[in-house]
């Protein structure tokens, strides 16, 4: 389990918290969508997960051990995917030969599988692959280690879409019962049909920053999410969006009912304050 416990950030120079007492508990076997506006600290959540940054106050453990102690315990069963990295010079061969002995669950079969569906070469030199082709690389490099804890910032940005299709049937196929995957990112539709959770962040960073921290079953048993044609009525809608047809609407599920979230027009009404928690 992950406990973020009233942490408090900024960084050097700046007048302004990331935040100051954020709340959060993270359990294994969950794939968590982190969502909110730019500016909110999503990415700084991630490096502070990972101990790259430190809280000034607060506490952040994860299975008992806090990641700002960098501690070789942790750091074997933790991988952090940053939105933007540089690969070594040298052919992805090496590379898992040089890193993949720090992680005792490494799974060459993962890997190979991963590459395979990415149509990657073990022999392919890093320094000469696209940002895309170095995200294929790098994801599934991070699916092989099989770490207890999977951080991703934005991993589907540089992906095609047949990429971005691949990149959620691998995380579905390899992720494990005792795992935690944290994705965040501001593309939801290459990712909404994988998360089971979803934490949607606002601003300020404190206790009461966080607009919603939910399961998406916990979702589809509170809201309904409908299309109505032109000139039906929306009177007992929560939040309605246009379409070219007439309106996308939320409305409270009633008859229990389960309907398919649409995760973008969910974050839409939790940010401009229509749904609450």
């Amino acid at each position: 389990m992950i406990k973020i416990q009233n942490i408090s950030y900024k960084y050097s120079g700046s007048s302004e918290m990331v935040f100051d007492g954020l709340t959060l508990n993270l359990e294994e076997g969950r794939i968590y969508g982190l969502l909110g506006k730019n500016g909110v600290g999503k990415s700084t959540l991630l490096y502070l997960l990972s101990g790259l940054l430190m809280p000034r106050q607060g506490e952040i453990e994860i299975d008992g051990n806090e990641p700002r102690r960098r501690e070789p315990q942790l750091l074997q069963q933790l991988f952090f995917v940053p939105d933007e990295f540089s690969l070594p010079n040298m052919t992805l061969r090496k590379y898992v030969d040089f890193y993949a002995p720090f992680y005792p669950n490494f799974s060459k079969e993962v890997l190979s599988q991963c590459l395979q569906d990415f149509e990657m070469s073990m022999d392919a030199k890093l320094e000469n692959l696209s940002l895309g082709e170095k995200k294929r690389v790098l994801v599934s490099f991070a699916l092989a280690t099989q770490c207890r804890v999977l951080l991703m910032d934005e991993p589907t940005n540089g992906l095609d879409i047949p990429a971005k299709s691949l990149f959620r049937k691998m995380v579905a196929r390899h992720m494990g019962e005792e795992q935690i995957i944290v994705v965040s990112t501001h593309q939801v539709h290459d990712v909404d049909a994988l998360l089971d959770h979803v934490i949607i962040l606002g601003a300020k960073g404190g206790a009461d920053s966080v607009l919603l921290d939910s399961s998406l079953a916990d979702v589809q048993e509170r809201f309904a999410f409908q299309y109505r044609s032109m000139g039906e009525d929306c009177s007992d809608a929560l939040y309605t969006e246009p379409t070219p047809q007439g309106r996308a609407v939320i409305v409270a599920n009633t008859d229990g009912e389960e309907t398919t979230v649409n995760l973008e027009m969910l974050f839409n009404a939790v940010v401009n304050g229509k749904l609450s928690k």
